[in-house]
């Protein structure tokens, strides 16, 4: 194992020099401390995209020459790797490199990229500074977490375009039926004779434990239904056999980026579709392909904010706020660039709706 001690140490004192360089002038976040950092996001499926635009764009020479002038080294971590392929986070002063493959897989979903960076932390050896979650803070997360939701995300039923549910709408009731066992054919909802089969995400998803927890209001692993699982938001994941057929939780602003070709496109013919009785009974997305726009409402039942979080003890906190962040009581002037606003117009074309802020902030700190 290597001594980080003595490199942690001389972070601090590069990062003390730098604040006594610019003593007197309003920071929200920390100032560049002289390290080239690599700062890596790992987590949540449903932001991986968004997050990955937004630490492309710190990473460009606009960036480098304005505020990431280290230059530090923003890395997007994807949730699934599949055959050979390999994922690599190089090193930097806190941590050595990482190579992540499908026998070192990179976390996946929420749950796990909160995990990774919890230990991270503890080990004080950088090698996750963000955590993408699509769940709030739980109790099982340590104090040391900062939340900061920059986005509006809504999560609603799919089925295919052209199966047995094409052109439905659900009420929530209709929903919770399905998902509970007493509710079994596509017949009984309006839709054709043909037995549904019943999806949902992979384990650890944020994007599962918000529609079991949140949508539903059970886990229903624990009811009479047969449950298959399905990599989130990736309709090819789900057999074949079973599209026209299946009914499976979907990322409203996953499907809209997906259709606006921002990120590659996994619906595989399935649609997000109306739930009714859920605070909102209109269809969740507006526009047309390449155009598209979300229509819910945060009233929607389904309605759900997407965070950053970092971990105040992580070696590298300061700088990963530096991307993500602001520090309590600051305006949008000296919040990162992320949270003073300036991606709103790109948070709407990944799907999502832009959240406001207290002090002019668009994110909101927990």
């Amino acid at each position: 194992m290597r001594a980080r001690t003595t490199r942690f140490l001389g972070a601090t004192a590069i990062a003390a020099c730098a604040c006594l360089t610019l003593t007197g002038t309003a920071s929200a976040v920390a100032p560049a401390n002289g390290l080239e950092e690599v700062i890596a996001a790992a987590g949540s499926d449903t932001t991986t995209d968004i997050t990955g635009a937004i630490l492309a764009d710190a990473n460009t020479a606009a960036s480098r020459a304005a505020w990431n002038t280290d230059p530090d080294n923003y890395v997007n971590v994807p949730p699934l790797l599949t055959g050979t392929q390999t994922f690599t986070v190089p090193a930097d002063p806190f941590a050595d490199q990482v190579v992540y493959s499908t026998g070192n897989p990179a976390p996946n979903g929420s749950s796990q990229g909160k995990a990774a960076l919890k230990a991270s932390a503890e080990a004080l050896d950088g090698k996750i500074d963000i955590a993408r979650s699509s769940s709030a803070r739980s109790s099982s997360d340590p104090s040391t977490f900062e939340f900061f939701a920059f986005a509006t995300d809504g999560v609603t039923w799919a089925s295919s375009a052209t199966g047995s549910g094409a052109g439905l709408s659900l009420t929530l009731a209709q929903l919770r039926g399905i998902y509970s066992g007493t509710i079994t054919n596509w017949n009984q909802v309006g839709g054709a004779n043909a037995a549904i089969v019943v999806y949902l995400p992979q384990t650890g998803s944020g994007t599962l434990s918000f529609f079991t927890g949140t949508v539903l209001g059970f886990d229903p692993t624990t009811k009479p239904v047969a449950i298959k699982r399905f990599q989130e938001h990736d309709g090819n994941s789900i057999a074949a056999a079973d599209r026209s057929r299946a009914i499976a939780p979907f990322s409203i602003a996953q499907w809209i980026a997906q259709g606006n070709a921002v990120t590659p496109d996994k619906r595989a013919g399935f649609t997000v579709n109306p739930l009714t009785g859920a605070g909102f009974n209109g269809s969740p997305v507006a526009g047309s392909a390449g155009n598209y726009t979300p229509a819910f409402t945060t009233a929607f039942l389904g309605s759900r904010s997407v965070f950053n979080v970092v971990d105040s003890r992580t070696p590298s906190y300061d700088q990963a706020k530096r991307a993500v962040g602001f520090d309590n009581g600051d305006s949008a002037s000296t919040a990162s660039r992320l949270c003073g606003g300036a991606y709103a117009a790109k948070i709407k074309q990944y799907g999502f709706l832009t959240v406001s802020g207290p002090n002019g902030l668009s994110c909101v700190k927990s």
